[in-house]
């Protein structure tokens, strides 16, 4: 572990709870408030580094066991994976797979998902999975995660011009891209405007049709149309360079719509644990298993255990407003958000996108910079999982 990242999760001061009950009120109540002070330094400063290891130790302390197991499923799967060296930028062609349940494709999907530092999640709701895989070089390049909607993102609702009744069967017709993002070496020829452009493919629209189409909805009790026309997602850190100025061609992809409020416990993930055996002591946490399981799940929990804390609501206030990116699906999206009929659909096709990434972004960097060329897939998944290379 390097001198900074000690130094940023030194800053961090996470609560250690031990096994023997009860819990200590006023040392946890502390960690909470010292969290908030340390997280609006950080956001104020744009110290996204600190924001970085702070989702790593929240992903740790929610599975301590969870390293190793990705990295022994890693060496299980490395031949998915290439070093830089054997890569072929003008080669490079991407095709999209469908990630079903119990799946090889789904222990490729949690590998690279472990990669990065926020914290793991299946995602909720009506869920889409898919690896971006280069088929020449037989190499996994990013992947994708779709969930259902946020019923209410202020940003978007903005835009729907349909009554109050009727919104929420517009919100149902789109999708949240929870999880976008590339690999190295990939990441390093600018794959993420590849993995983010993807998000918006022909393949999405009719995966998402033939799974969930003419289905019941269980929270409206009303049939799936599976017509897809948006996607939503934002940013992990404010602003986004993968989204900004995301186009195929002349058509942009990604629009910002606006910003999240900068509400929610994000920086609070680290003592979850411990708010949720206070909670547990005292009778009061909300179930985490069976129907309704989702982020309002964990606000509720976070919520009662700041006031079990005597603590203001105020707290849940972290100030890192992410920007928010709309991906139309069909054409004329004022008329779809006005409850109109559909236009046609502008979702894109795999490969004149591939070419146009490969012209616009790849090609370029990978003259202009040769950090891809020297990647080592075994060393940067060691590193990762925190493992030495070739243990």
């Amino acid at each position: 572990m390097s001198v900074v990242t000690k130094d940023i999760l030194g800053r961090i001061a996470p609560f250690e709870s031990s096994a023997a009950p009860p819990v200590d009120r006023g040392r946890l109540r502390q960690s909470v408030l010292e969290a908030c002070r340390n997280f609006e330094k950080a956001v104020a400063d744009a110290d996204k580094g600190f924001l970085r290891a702070l989702h790593q130790q929240a992903r740790v302390l929610a599975d301590p066991g969870l390293n190793a197991r990705l990295y022994s499923l890693y060496k299980k799967r490395k031949n998915f994976f290439i070093d830089g060296a054997r890569l072929d930028p003008k080669k490079i062609c991407p095709q999209l797979i469908f990630v079903e349940p119990n799946s090889i494709w789904e222990q490729i999907f949690k590998i690279v998902r472990g990669t990065w530092s926020m914290p793991y999640s299946k995602g909720y709701g009506r869920r889409l999975r898919f690896v971006v895989y280069d088929n020449f070089h037989q190499a996994v390049i990013g992947i994708l995660g779709y969930q259902s909607p946020a019923a209410d993102l202020a940003c978007r609702d903005e835009l729907i011009t349909v009554s109050r009744e009727r919104k929420l069967q517009i919100v149902n017709s789109t999708l949240d891209v929870y999880t976008i993002g590339a690999i190295p070496p990939y990441s390093h020829l600018i794959g993420g405007k590849l993995v983010a452009g993807l998000a918006a493919a022909t393949d999405i629209v009719t995966a998402y049709k033939k799974l969930y189409g003419g289905k019941r909805s269980e929270i409206e009790d009303a049939t799936v149309s599976g017509d897809l026309i948006a996607l939503t997602t934002a940013s992990a850190f404010g602003r986004s360079s993968i989204y900004n100025r995301l186009k195929f061609k002349e058509n942009f992809i990604a629009h910002p719509i606006g910003y999240t409020k900068g509400y929610g416990a994000v920086h609070l993930e680290h003592l979850y644990g411990d708010m949720l055996q206070l909670l547990s002591e005292n009778g009061r946490s909300v179930s985490t298993g069976g129907f309704g399981v989702g982020p309002k799940i964990r606000w509720q929990n976070v919520t009662r255990a700041l006031q079990a804390l005597n603590l203001p609501g105020a707290c849940l206030r972290h100030g890192l407003q992410r920007q928010v990116y709309l991906f139309p699906l069909v054409e004329n999206m004022s008329a779809a958000f006005a409850g109109e009929k559909l236009g046609n659909s502008c979702a894109i096709r795999v490969d004149p996108f591939a070419d146009y990434w490969k012209e616009r972004w790849a090609l370029p960097r990978a003259e202009n910079n040769g950090e891809w060329k020297s990647f080592m897939a075994e060393t940067f998944f060691a590193s990762c999982f925190g493992r030495p290379p070739g243990g």
